[in-house]
């Protein structure tokens, strides 16, 4: 018994291997689908005549070829049909073959199929003996074991399947590019994974979406086996009163749309805290495409919760790679090389094995004609020779001994229709035997030439590309970082904004047309005055330098709009969420994905390091990344860009400042800088910053202790950079005491002071720079008597209106 059930569990397991679920390397096809096929192509059901019923070829399959289940070809069929499934339909069919939600197809009775036209060059030159034949299960009829197809299937429609012992799941792929990489292969065999994965850059799924490939890609592409991330591909949607929609326009690869969003409504009852935000959650997909959308109560920030539902659902998941085929008889785990060879070397065998028979077809010909040409040329003779012949036999070996010909070539005379031996017909004869010979002799080249078949394939799998080829829907990112989500309104207008950040130390998000019309007033609140700000639009990026030396890029629509409880604007982690702790913007800027801007950066720490780097060095394609290499405890105090004409200033807490007139060196993205200021003990910067050579300022400087005045910046003389600077105001010895403000304002122009105290009250006291008293640089300054006397904890400077 032990031994019957080894032997025969054996032979089941290779059935199934060989025989069932595996896919063939040469044609990328199971049984069951080839069977489909050529049973389909038997029957004329083609591209070009009209539908049949799915019953009539699942029972010319299961009759013919195929002896299992109705439901097993049915199920095949419909998949071949559905462009949800397979990156290029097989199949075209008519009716109700399920949906991307998990529908079941109407029953093979009511639904209708014929080939498609890529179906259909599957079988291109199969009556030439171009692959083996093999008996049916009956040896009633003859059925292909492999097919003759100039696509490559198994990576363009990719394939899965679980047999004994082993699986396989093969991602599909762009046509397109799977072809050109053949191309490349025919004309390189020893080309490596990494230049080839320029051509064939990955995977390309039929549904879509996003596919995070990063290092793993590569492994599976080498050894057959790895795992990539597939997400699916987010919008956010202005919609009425200021609410926003989260739309799905695509899914990840084989997942159940009606389930993906059953999932998301349970979470959100379950997860209230992340997910209360969201008011409905509807699908309104039709046939113009694929549209989910998740509704959100008004003022809601979609960043969290896309972030959460990428976590929690199915709009993110992971696609194991298991390249398993039947290669040589026996399944393999191939790689991407492999398989391209495996089906090179097999279309170099089709292109030889037609050319054969066509050969020899061509051969057969010119022999008969050669007899027949014979015969005109004689042709008194020949009827002399049938007259007298008393029956037919005598006739072809009569035939045959007066002019030494074949019995093939005898036969061909007695057919011999008499219409045929007019000088017109016997001129045809000539040329159609002198075509045939130079026919004969480029076959034989042919079939002597590798070169010649490997131009062959390369050629007829170039017509394929013309006819079917298509742009690529996935898209591929080498990290998550890279995925920035589209945006449209419901209008598709493009909005207008101000995007700041306060002295709140908040980000605020303002429209454009109400920060236009915001009132000029002359004593503002700190959340109404921006520390720095940046004019933009909804079509643009936000880029957030941070004073930790690091860079993000922000979509604006993850900012939420200062209205309503978010009126002050909103802290900058609950913004970008990977912030580290007591990280804050010290600049913003806003570009269009893709552009790369001119000019360079300048960036000032504030132990007086500065670095200038071009602008297109910080065009990085993830959403953060490090913007400059700071020393321990150092951090950015701002970033510009540079301009034309320009000196720089320095002004530090303990009253130093440097007039600067040198240049400095440009320097790569990571690089930490030169020395700009050199700070004493204790010390730090305060402002930092280019002024025009060809104008004059005043410096409006405060301290901690109350007293203000002016200085005129053009006493400071000009030093070159890495120097201590001169003193501009005595603020003691007292290590609590400082400068709160050193400003630099041109001449002829005032700013205002936003001044709160150091205590605990909450009063802001004002006062405009055009009433500081003007004083020498070593003086304290003095006290202003419309403020009393205070002890300073902040000074803001600005101008109107007051939003700067």
């Amino acid at each position: 018994i032990e031994e019957e059930m080894k032997s025969s569990y054996i032979d089941y397991s290779m059935s199934v291997i060989v025989a069932r679920a595996l896919p063939d390397v040469r044609d990328g096809f199971k049984p069951v689908h080839r069977r489909i096929l050529f049973g389909m192509m038997g029957i004329g059901n083609t591209s070009d005549k009209p539908y049949k019923k799915c019953a009539r070829v699942v029972g010319e399959v299961l009759g013919k070829y195929h002896p299992h289940g109705d439901s097993s070809v049915y199920g095949a069929l419909v998949r071949m049909a559905q462009d949800w499934n397979m990156r290029y339909t097989l199949v075209d069919g008519q009716g109700n073959f399920g949906s991307v939600d998990g529908d079941s197809p109407a029953a093979m009775r009511y639904t209708e199929c014929r080939l498609s036209r890529m179906g259909e060059h599957i079988m291109d030159d199969l009556e030439k003996d171009t692959v083996d034949m093999a008996k049916n299960f009956d040896d009633s009829l003859d059925e292909p074991t492999v097919m003759p197809t100039k696509i490559p299937n198994l990576l363009v429609n990719g394939g899965n399947g679980i047999a004994v012992g082993m699986a396989t799941n093969i991602p599909t792929h762009n046509l397109g590019e799977v072809i050109d990489g053949v191309i490349a292969y025919i004309d390189n065999p020893k080309i490596k994974l990494d230049d080839m994965m320029k051509i064939i850059k990955g995977p390309d799924f039929p549904t879509g979406g996003y596919i995070i490939a990063g290092s793993e890609l590569r492994a599976a592409y080498e050894t057959g086996k790895g795992k990539i991330q597939i997400r699916a591909k987010l919008n956010i949607e202005d919609a009425d009163n200021g609410k926003k929609n989260i739309v799905i326009t695509e899914i990840p690869y084989q997942v159940n749309k009606a389930q993906l969003l059953e999932k998301i409504a349970e979470l959100q009852e379950k997860n209230k805290d992340v997910l209360g935000g969201i008011s409905d959650i509807a699908d309104e997909s039709d046939r113009s495409g694929m549209r989910a959308v998740i509704k959100l109560k008004r003022d809601v920030n979609p960043q969290p919760i896309i972030e959460f539902l990428l976590k929690y659902t199915q709009l993110q998941c992971s696609y194991g790679i298991n390249m398993v085929a039947i290669a040589g008889g026996k399944p393999k785990q191939l790689g991407l090389l492999e398989i391209l060879k495996y089906y090179v070397d097999y279309q170099i065998s089709v292109v030889l094995r037609r050319t054969k028979f066509d050969l020899t077809k061509a051969k057969e010909r010119s022999h008969i004609l050669e007899g027949l040409i014979i015969a005109v040329n004689n042709i008194d003779e020949v009827i002399r020779i049938i007259k007298t012949s008393p029956d037919t036999p005598a006739a072809k070996q009569n035939l045959r001994d007066a002019f030494d010909l074949s019995d093939k070539q005898a036969q061909a005379i007695l057919d011999l229709r008499l219409a045929r031996i007019t000088k017109l017909e016997v001129n045809n004869l000539r040329n159609e035997l002198e075509e045939l010979r130079k026919l004969i002799k480029e076959l034989q080249a042919i079939i002597d030439s590798k070169s010649l078949q490997k131009s062959i394939v390369k050629k007829e799998i170039s017509i394929i590309k013309r006819k079917y080829k298509d742009d690529r829907r996935s898209i591929i990112v080498e990290n998550a970082e890279e995925i920035s989500l589209d945006k449209f309104s419901s209008e598709n207008t493009v909005e207008e904004y101000v995007i700041g950040y306060n002295c709140n130390n908040l980000i605020r998000k303002v429209k454009a047309s109400t920060y236009r019309k915001y009132n000029k007033n002359e004593t503002p609140g700190k959340a109404e005055l921006f520390k720095f700000k940046v004019e933009t639009d909804s079509e643009h990026l936000l880029y957030a330098f941070t004073n930790k030396g690091n860079c993000f890029r922000i979509d604006l629509e993850f900012i939420p709009e200062g209205s309503g409880a978010m009126s002050g604007g909103v802290k900058f982690d609950q913004v970008v969420k990977n912030a580290e702790s007591g990280e804050k913007p010290v600049a913003f800027f806003a570009l269009k994905d893709g552009d790369v801007p001119q000019g360079k950066l300048l960036f000032y720490t504030k132990f007086g390091a500065v670095k200038l780097s071009p602008w297109e060095e910080y065009i990085v394609k993830k959403s953060s990344y490090q913007a400059i290499k700071l020393k321990e405890k150092d951090e950015i105090v701002a970033v510009e860009e540079q301009k034309e004409n320009s000196d720089y200033l320095f002004t530090t807490q303990k009253g130093m400042c440097l007039y600067c007139a040198d240049e400095f060196p440009e320097q790569g993205r990571t690089a930490g800088g030169v020395k700009g200021m050199d700070i004493g003990s204790g010390d730090e910067i305060l402002f930092a910053g280019q002024i025009a050579k060809d104008k004059d300022y005043l410096l409006v400087v405060g301290t901690s202790f109350g007293t203000f005045k002016k200085i005129v910046l053009g006493t400071i003389g000009k030093l070159g950079r890495a120097r201590k600077g001169v003193r501009i105001s005595d603020v003691g010895n007292d290590a609590k005491e400082k400068l709160l403000v050193a400003y630099p304002v041109e001449d002829g122009k005032s700013v205002n002071l936003l001044i709160e105290k150091d205590d605990d009250s909450k009063d802001l006291l004002y006062i405009n720079s055009e009433k500081l008293p003007l004083e020498s640089r070593t003086s304290k300054g003095k006290a202003i008597a419309s403020l009393g006397i205070f002890r300073g904890k902040e000074v803001h400077p600005f101008r109107l209106p007051n939003m700067l």
